[in-house]
């Protein structure tokens, strides 16, 4: 059974969680999304105050929520896995290898299915074999950046800093999953037109011109294709439903199509910093 996501009601509680967040003494807050933050403070009982942190979110919301506390925000995201349901749970330098050391390596937040599998081809299956990994070992399979990352991920490590720069959305996008496979052309059109049409609704409260497209297409039975354009600099909406209809001509005649997403990109405004961050999508194969 699919049923549709009620986005406008899950950004109302998670406004309501992340308010409960920031209201707690001394806390900085880095939102992750709808349901995730990194939440910055300096104590001597962490566990006293995770535990603080769930009575606000129960007090405010009715909801429960799970802690992992650690000493990098990898450390810390792992670490919520394990406190789950309602549990609070640390992982430090001193813990991490007893308790992910035999673990595989898709386990660490960041690395996914296809990152596990080219780590395994070169004999890397767990945490603690990457862990113990010369990080210049993986950079011919994954590049002077990305190798020594996964090293990196491997013990832990990295940043330890809470950033609470805004987010600030580079784009708004909308999928549909049809009940019925759509074949004809003309029907393909018209609900790409109706999810041009509610994107660029999203994109109207930004303010900020379309500068890119992506058009997602899922094949019957669970094929996926993507394909993007960049475009010249516009805030006109037949201009964007032209040249996204334009680019729906990439899609194969003839092949059911079970889904239809649309993603508009926008220019960002002057002086927003490198570093803000997205709502994640973390548990993929790039960093968070």
């Amino acid at each position: 059974m699919l049923l549709p996501v009620d986005s406008e009601h899950y950004l109302e509680v998670s406004a309501e969680v992340m308010g409960a967040l920031r209201e707690q003494p001394g806390a900085t807050v880095q939102v992750l999304g709808w349901d995730e933050a990194f939440v910055g403070i300096a104590t001597g009982d962490p566990e006293a105050y995770a535990r603080a942190l769930q009575a606000a979110v129960m007090a405010r919301t009715r909801l429960n929520c799970s802690v992992g506390i650690g000493d990098t925000l990898v450390r810390a995201k792992v670490a919520t896995g394990f406190g789950k349901p309602r549990g609070v749970f640390r992982l430090t330098a001193d813990n991490w290898l007893e308790v992910m050391g035999d673990r595989r390596t898709a386990d660490l937040w960041g690395i996914g299915a296809k990152v596990s599998k080219r780590l395994a081809g070169l004999g890397i299956s767990t945490v603690a074999q990457l862990a113990a990994t010369d990080p210049a070992e993986l950079v011919g399979e994954f590049g002077p950046r990305m190798g020594p990352w996964y090293a990196e991920l491997g013990r832990g490590e990295g940043s330890r800093v809470i950033d609470d720069t805004p987010w600030v959305a580079r784009g708004h996008s909308r999928e549909t999953t049809f009940q019925r496979d759509l074949v004809e052309p003309a029907e393909i059109e018209e609900a790409l037109r109706v999810l041009v049409a509610h994107v660029l609704e999203d994109v109207a409260t930004e303010g900020r011109p379309v500068v890119g497209l992506t058009l997602k297409v899922r094949y019957a039975p669970f094929l996926t294709k993507m394909f993007t354009r960049k475009i010249p600099v516009t805030a006109d909406p037949t201009e964007v439903l032209a040249r996204a209809l334009d680019l729906a001509t990439r899609i194969e005649p003839d092949r059911p199509v079970r889904l239809l997403g649309f993603r508009a990109e926008m220019t960002m405004p002057e002086g927003t910093p490198a570093t803000s961050t997205p709502p994640p999508e973390a548990g993929g194969d790039g960093p968070p």
